[in-house]
């Protein structure tokens, strides 16, 4: 009996498959994270095709394929006048699939609504998308609403106190690789420092909780606090965001307690335990602290103990506590 051709594609010693190996399904993986990158350059400004061209180093063939394409079935729109381009309705529809089944959003929506009626404030849920700070929901009882606290806004994990909540409670690696590149600032407040951020994390872990001032915009200051699943992992932060002159200076800030409660609420619900401990704790028990990148003030000498070289057998590292 002759030899029935296997027609099934082959795969080599990686378990790779000849399909996914071969240079047209390459391509046409390529053409799929180009259009992803379109998208998500569109998504954070509107723009023309030229300047997509422009941003993204494209030849005007591939950007005009892969805009025609977006276009056509609705990830895109575009404003005939001006031939700017910006998000359509599908891709809307889609980014609402993702929040219809959240499980924090389940979780913490009774919780999020309570915790704005009480304090009269903007109210958020937050979860962290690499390292940025993403809104997921927010409620606001005020007439006059606070610029920048709607969804659409992210915000870079150094700035803010939900930030800081998600990067303070996350795996340490997620700051080690963060801080590989410079930490820009927002306002004059903002910690731009390794050294002195490692240190403000470290202070948000043992307090449980986070408060900013006027670090992300002008006029504005929030408190956050952590929100963990039945692992002890963190989550997401909610947080409350008020006009900095409406926040209280006293230590025991009344809103601190009402939004660390409603953390924790909304953490026993997703199945934490009081005895659960956070899933980071170990690791950042074990974590270095960074160089500082703060430059001495001008005419600052070091002391002659500073200057010295040390010996063989001393600690050459110096804490920054010391």
């Amino acid at each position: 009996m002759p030899d029935i051709p296997n027609n099934k594609p082959s795969a080599d010693p990686s378990g790779a498959s000849a399909l996914e190996t071969s240079p047209r399904h390459y391509t046409a993986l390529q053409g799929v994270g180009r259009a992803m990158e379109i998208l998500e350059e569109v998504a954070t400004t509107p723009m023309r095709a030229s300047d997509i061209v422009q941003r993204m180093g494209l030849k005007w063939t591939t950007a005009y394929r892969s805009l025609t394409y977006l276009l056509d079935n609705n990830y895109l729109r575009r404003d005939e006048p001006s031939g700017v381009y910006s998000i359509g309705p599908r891709l809307y529809s889609l980014g609402q699939a993702y929040l219809l089944a959240h499980p924090l959003l389940d979780a913490g929506t009774l919780s999020l609504r309570a915790l704005a009626h009480e304090t009269g404030s903007t109210a958020q849920l937050n979860e962290r998308d690499g390292f940025e700070s993403t809104v997921l929901m927010a409620v606001d009882q005020r007439p006059e609403l606070i610029p920048k606290t709607t969804p659409e806004y992210h915000f870079p994990l150094h700035a803010g106190s939900k930030g800081q909540v998600l990067l303070a409670f996350s795996d340490p690696s997620i700051f080690r690789a963060m801080i590989e590149q410079p930490l820009l600032p927002l306002t004059d407040r903002t910690i731009t420092d390794p050294a002195e951020l490692f240190d403000r994390l470290a202070m948000i872990r043992k307090q449980g909780a986070a408060t900013t001032r006027e670090d992300v915009q002008s006029g504005t200051g929030s408190t956050a606090a952590p929100i963990f699943d039945q692992t002890g992992m963190i989550v997401g932060a909610i947080c409350v965001i008020k006009k900095v002159n409406e926040m209280s200076a006293q230590p025991n800030d009344p809103l601190t307690s009402d939004v660390t409660a409603a953390a924790r609420d909304i953490s026993l619900r997703l199945g934490w335990r009081h005895t659960i401990a956070p899933a980071c704790q170990s690791a950042w028990n074990s974590e270095q602290r960074p160089p500082s990148t703060k430059q001495a003030p001008r005419g600052f000498t070091k002391s002659r103990s500073e200057q010295s070289t040390p010996t063989k057998g001393s600690n050459s590292r110096k804490e920054a506590s010391s």
